[in-house]
């Protein structure tokens, strides 16, 4: 594979990098949809050491299957898991816009902390997310445990409309199974485990909560809150994230009102049944106070605040997902056709077929599996001349045929007209019949008998010597 791009990879066209990390390179990619169009989507390509790991690849498609169920506006659609020449990839929506990591530097940059209005609505989008995602149940209404694991700013992303929206469900756990074998799988993402996830114990969904919170307090003061100069190791941070003291947001940052403060402080609580119970309850809060505050805050402030940050960063200090794409339209759950490389792939839910009237024009008209339109009545056809029958041709004699002459032409036996329809027999069983059953029982009975006589006799010459 060239280092320029466009590259090809499988049936997938890779216009430029979005970011790399331990795991996976991600990249702006074309697909052709069910139509034949160009989409825009995104391909993580996964590095090779996921594949050296049977366990690993396993837990992909299963986790890749789940996140496929989600349906949610504040979570990245999974359109495609595959494997092309041994490297597995996802297929996904693809996100205009930039992480919640980036947008922080770009508010450093302008010596800035991101507005605590503009906090509480991406956050609000991130709980109902991960609300969506924890309730789901499988065909019993049982629910399944899904956790997030890797709430970190970088898994956060928000359009250039001011949309926010939450990738990689699953990758986490994968990472988990495989940092072993592939260095700085999770570094950095240390200081955004919940404290029960840093000691290794059963997880749920408040898990997820916390690690938002983390990112909540960071957002709001610009300041790491489990990361210091004196914290490189691993464990250090663990530690910290632990046992450190958190100071109330209100008293770091007076700009932050103690309402807001108090929902932060509830996530981060380390004690799991003090936080918010779910994703819900989170976003409910967090919204009751945004509408006390401004009930006017909405997506185009932030767009608006994410539009000033990219105009005001410096030469270069763009991240490549932050650059402009293409004037072509982003794939959709929709319009998504699985390619032959897709080892678990999300089916489309609409068809698009392209209907042709009689003058040539061709339009693009929906037509939906589950809920199928009625079809326009067609045009009447032109009035075809009547049918007249022809008049019956006179009918002609066969000529006489001898004996002689009827022996002498080739016979061949017809089947009998009345014979018995043939029987097709049915599934034999596999039982044995009475008969042997009774035989077995028998000379298993004569057997008995046999050892017991012989074991009698054995034991009477015996005593007598």
């Amino acid at each position: 594979m060239t280092e320029g791009f466009p590259q090809s990879f499988g049936p997938y066209q890779l216009l430029r990098p979005l970011g790399r990390g331990g795991m996976a390179e991600v990249f702006l990619a074309e697909a052709v949809n069910s139509l034949g169009n160009t989409r825009l989507v995104a391909l993580k390509r996964m590095h090779h050491g996921v594949s050296e790991d049977k366990d690993a690849v396993e837990m992909l498609i299963e986790e890749a299957r789940l996140a496929m169920q989600f349906d949610h506006p504040n979570i990245a659609a999974t359109f495609e898991l595959g494997n092309h020449k041994g490297a597995w990839y996802f297929v996904m929506e693809y996100v205009d816009g930039l992480d919640l990591g980036a947008v922080a530097r770009l508010a450093e940059v302008n010596e800035r902390r991101l507005p605590p209005k503009m906090v509480a609505s991406l956050a609000s989008g991130v709980a109902r997310g991960l609300a969506h995602a924890h309730e789901q149940t499988n065909e019993e209404g049982v629910r399944l445990g899904v956790v997030h694991r890797d709430i970190s700013p970088q898994n956060i992303l928000v359009t250039r409309n001011g949309d926010v929206k939450l990738i990689d469900f699953g990758v986490a756990k994968v990472a988990t199974r495989i940092q072993q074998t592939i260095a700085g799988v999770i570094k950095g993402k240390y200081a955004y485990m919940s404290p029960e996830q840093a000691t290794a114990e059963t997880l749920d969904g408040r898990s997820d909560l916390f690690s938002l919170g983390v990112c909540m307090y960071e957002w709001l003061t610009g300041k790491a809150l489990f990361r210091g100069p004196n914290m490189v190791s691993p464990f250090a941070i663990l530690r910290a994230v632990r046992e450190a003291p958190i100071a109330p947001l209100h008293e770091v940052v007076p700009e932050v009102d103690e309402a807001l403060s108090e929902i932060v402080l509830r996530c981060l609580s380390r004690d799991v049944n003090q936080r918010w119970d779910n994703g819900s309850a989170l976003a409910n809060a967090l919204d009751s106070w945004l509408k006390d505050v401004d009930p006017s805050y909405g997506l185009q402030h932030i767009k608006a605040h994410v539009a000033m940050l990219l105009s005001n960063a410096p030469e270069g200090s763009l991240p490549q997902n932050a650059i402009a794409t293409p004037l072509i339209s982003k794939m959709s759950k929709q319009d998504f056709s699985p390619s032959l490389l897709s080892i678990v792939a999300q089916a489309p839910s609409r068809v698009d077929l392209p209907a042709i009237d009689f003058i040539g024009a061709t339009t693009t008209k929906p037509k939906t599996l589950q809920d199928p339109a009625p079809a326009a009545p067609a045009a009447p056809a032109p009035k075809a001349p009547a049918f007249r029958p022809a008049a019956p041709a006179k009918a002609q004699r066969a000529p006489r045929v001898s004996s002689s002459q009827r022996a002498a032409l080739p016979h061949s036996p017809s089947p009998p007209m009345n014979s018995p329809p043939m029987k097709v027999p049915g599934p034999q069983s596999t039982m044995p019949s009475k008969r042997i059953v009774m035989r077995l029982l028998w000379t298993g009975v004569g057997a008995l008998i046999f050892l017991v006589g012989w074991s009698v006799v054995a034991t009477l010459k015996r005593f007598a010597m």
